[in-house]
C-alpha cells in the first residue's frame, strides 16, 4: 500500500471516529442519556425486525449472545421491550413496547435531524445519496469479510 492510500485510510478512520462521537453526543440529550448507543442500536434493530430472536440481534450487532442478554435484560427492566416464548419455550422473540418504539424514534429524530441540519447546506441530496451508497457498499464488504473469517 502506498502512502497516499494509507493517508486516505487514516482519514476514513478519523471520519468514522468523528461520526461516532457526534452520534454519541446527540444521544446524551434528554432521556436518551440513560441508555448506551448499543442499547439504542438494539432498539433500532428490534423495531426493524419484529419478533427477532436474541441470537439474531447478536448477529446483527456482531457481538456474543451474552452481551445481548445483558442489553435485553436492561431494556426489559426499562419497559422498552417484551420477550415472548413460543408454545414449547424453545424460541424467545423480542418486540418493542410502545414506550420502546417512541424512544427509538426519538433517538433517530435527534441524530438524523441534527445530521440533516448540519449537512443540508454543505451537500446536495445527490451527494448525500452517493456517499450513503458508498458507505453501504463498504458495510457490505466488511460484513462479507467478517463472515468469511468465522
Amino acid at each position: 500500500m502506498n502512502n497516499d492510500l494509507r493517508s486516505i485510510y487514516i482519514l476514513f478512520s478519523e471520519a468514522m471516529w468523528e461520526i461516532n462521537a457526534y452520534v454519541a453526543k446527540r444521544m446524551e440529550e434528554e432521556e436518551l442519556a440513560h441508555f448506551s448507543k448499543e442499547q439504542m442500536e438494539t432498539l433500532r434493530i428490534i423495531r426493524k425486525h419484529p419478533n427477532i430472536s436474541q441470537g439474531e440481534i447478536a448477529k446483527n450487532q456482531g457481538v456474543f449472545k451474552t452481551a445481548i442478554s445483558n442489553r435485553i435484560k436492561k431494556l426489559e427492566q426499562s419497559q422498552l421491550i417484551t420477550i415472548a416464548a413460543d408454545k414449547d419455550n424453545r424460541k424467545r422473540t423480542v418486540n418493542l413496547t410502545k414506550k420502546g418504539e417512541a424512544l427509538s424514534l426519538k433517538a433517530e429524530d435527534a441524530v438524523f435531524g441534527s445530521l440533516h441540519q448540519l449537512f443540508d447546506e454543505q451537500f446536495t441530496e445527490e451527494e448525500i445519496k452517493f456517499f450513503t451508497a458508498k458507505l453501504n457498499k463498504t458495510v457490505n464488504i466488511l460484513k462479507e469479510g467478517k463472515n468469511e473469517r468465522t
